[in-house]
């Protein structure tokens, strides 16, 4: 079995962009229902890439084969259309835990949504978060917007400040959890993770 515990994903259309979320249904070892509340869909058979969010193996990538139809089942939710599933390859695996974290001393520029406009550092990152150093002045649970170029991705996140820390270096420091996150930006976030923790782990290799 592929999936351990999941209910729902990202799929990709044929171009490679993110197409539609979708509920899961696991019915058995070679049969999983995708079911989209997405309206602008076809019926349609495709080969196409699935971003299935795990519970305990984090965000598990596959080429599937999908075959797209009107919805007849009598399902809870307005969902129009749904596919039968067949995952053909795993192509990789996204931080399996989702409190891994990487040390990035990325700039950034944030929009607090009560003081403001305000730059600081991304010292680290998390799917669930950010620890930020900032000169500027927040409060505990304030909220701030912020933009980055992930790899080749641009998200758009949003966070609040769950833990004020200690000054360093002159500056303010916050433990900072992710708000009303996005699959799409999630998956992002999963995946530059992944990609720096892949790229120290072989820094650490050739130095020993």
């Amino acid at each position: 079995m592929v999936l351990k515990d999941c209910d729902s994903c990202l799929v990709y259309g044929t171009d490679n962009r993110p197409l539609a979320k979708a509920r899961v249904e696991i019915m058995d070892e070679d049969r999983i229902l995708l079911f989209f509340q997405f309206s602008k869909l076809r019926s349609i058979r495709i080969k196409t890439f699935v971003d299935f969010h795990d519970r305990q193996y984090g965000v598990v990538r596959c080429h599937c084969d999908l075959i797209i139809q009107n919805n007849r089942l009598p399902t809870k939710l307005a969902e129009p259309w749904m596919a039968q599933c067949t995952i053909l390859k795993v192509q990789d695996t996204f931080q399996r835990q989702k409190d891994l974290r990487v040390d990035v001393g990325m700039k950034a520029e944030f929009t607090s949504l009560s003081t403001g406009y305000f730059s600081g550092t991304i010292q680290n990152i998390s799917a669930g978060g950010i620890f930020l150093l900032t000169s500027h002045v927040l409060k505990k649970n304030e909220r701030f917007q912020f933009s980055r170029r992930l790899e080749d991705e641009m998200v758009r996140l949003e966070a609040r400040v769950v833990r004020i820390g200690p000054l360093v270096k002159g500056e303010y420091s916050y433990g900072c959890q992710f708000v009303g996150i996005t699959l799409e930006a999630e998956a992002a976030v999963r995946k530059f993770v992944y990609k720096k923790q892949k790229e120290r782990q072989n820094r650490l290799g050739k130095r020993a």
